[in-house]
Order: structure tokens, then sequence, then C-alpha cells
């Protein structure tokens, strides 16, 4: 380290160089497990909020016990439990799945996903129940269908209440990608971690991770605000 310089900058842009392209696994890992939480958390939502039999209690069960376990326990949980589930499923069935083929990117998507649809489900609960109840009944009355009357009524008006906290999770989701190092996926984080191992300037390359999810947390704000003001454009009487 330069003894003139608390901080070593020819370091740390050493280290945007090996870190940035770990970028794109950051986002994959973030925009998959988000995409298939949001079709948990909903299909979730509509069986408690219709009240399936049996399947609404299970979804309202995997709610609680998602949101109440830590993420990287979750994970962990995942990551371990799945070659039991594969030999259960095996002495059951006779059906083979090796884990050695089951990549550990699918085995971080998963707990993610399951972690995040937790949260989405009581997010989208919430934005279907800030719909008054005479949206429904005025729908029901026109004649609409179920899926017409939440299509063209109940979504986009939930969905302007749901942005912000959907938001807020997609951000949470992203920052809790940095867990799935512990499974040896090599993302921001990890790649943060492998980057210093050989000089112990641990402090500048996470900067260097610190900065990017700051531009990328930056980034989607943005992207998430503009979205919303298009999305309530209702409100202001200019649809």
């Amino acid at each position: 380290m330069n003894g003139h310089s608390f901080i070593d900058w020819q370091y740390i842009a050493e280290g945007f160089a090996f870190i940035l392209p770990y970028v794109k696994v950051t986002l994959f890992l973030t925009l998959t497990s988000v995409f298939l939480g949001a079709v948990l958390g909903l299909i979730s939502c509509l069986a408690q909020k219709s009240r399936v039999p049996v399947l609404g209690r299970l979804f309202a069960l995997y709610v609680y016990v998602c949101r109440s376990i830590p993420n990287m326990v979750l994970l962990y949980l995942v990551y371990y439990g799945l070659p039991l589930a594969f030999l259960a499923l095996r002495g059951k069935t006779g059906i083979h799945i090796p884990m050695e083929h089951v990549p550990a990117m699918a085995v971080a998507v998963i707990g993610l996903t399951l972690h995040t649809g937790a949260y989405l489900s009581e997010i989208f609960r919430a934005a279907l129940d800030s719909v008054p109840d005479g949206q429904f009944e005025a729908a029901r009355a026109m004649g609409m269908t179920e899926w017409q009357m939440y299509r063209r009524v109940i979504f986009p008006q939930a969905v302007v209440f749901a942005l912000p906290l959907f938001a807020n999770q997609f951000l949470s989701t992203m920052k809790s990608t940095s867990i799935v190092f512990v499974i040896t996926v090599i993302e921001v984080f990890g790649a943060a971690k492998l980057f210093c191992e050989d000089n112990s300037q641990y402090f500048e390359a996470y900067i260097v991770a610190a900065c990017l999810y700051w531009g990328l947390g930056i980034l989607f704000e943005y992207l998430f605000t503009k979205l919303e003001d298009s999305l309530s454009s209702y409100k202001r009487c200019k649809i």
C-alpha cells in the first residue's frame, strides 16, 4: 500500500476490473429469483384470499415459515435438504437424480426464490386488500369473470400500491445475493472476497463491492420510480 495514502487507489482500480464482470451473476440471481418469487407469491396470495381448501393453508404455512427463517439459514436448508429429498424420491419411485448434476446456481435461485416469494405474497395480499370492496362488487355487477375483474379492474389499482414495496423487496433480494458465496456461487461479494485473498487488502476490495451495489441500487431505484409514475398516471387523469 502507498505510504502516503490511507487507501490504495491502484488496488481499487484493479478490483473494479476483476469484480465488475461478476455483476451479471448478481443481476441474474436477482432478476430470476424476483421473477420466480413474484409468480410464487401471487399464487400464494390468491390461494389464501380465495380460501382454497388445504392449499390456502399450506401457502399460509409456507409464508409464515419462510418469513421467519433468516435467508442464509433457508439457503443452507435447501442446499443440504435437496440431497435428502432426492434420496427419498429414489427410495419411493426409483428415480435417481444425482445431486452433483444440480448446479449451485440453481440451489441459490431456489433459496432466494422461497424467501422472496414469501415476502411478495404478503405485499400482494396487502395490495389487493387496498382495493375497495366496491370495485369487486361493481366488476361482478357488470358481468365480468374473475379473470376479467382482476385483469381490468383490480390489478391495475393494486399494482400502484404494491410497486414501492415490491421495489424494496427487489433491492433486498439483490443485497441478499451476497450470501450465495457460502455455497460456492461467485457473484459481486464472492468476487471481492476472492480478489483480496492474496494480500488481505479487504477494505479496498469491499469498497469496490459496496460501490457496485450502490450503483445498482441507484439504477433500480430510478427505474422503479419512473415505472411508478407511469402506472399511477390514472390518478392524475392522464389516461
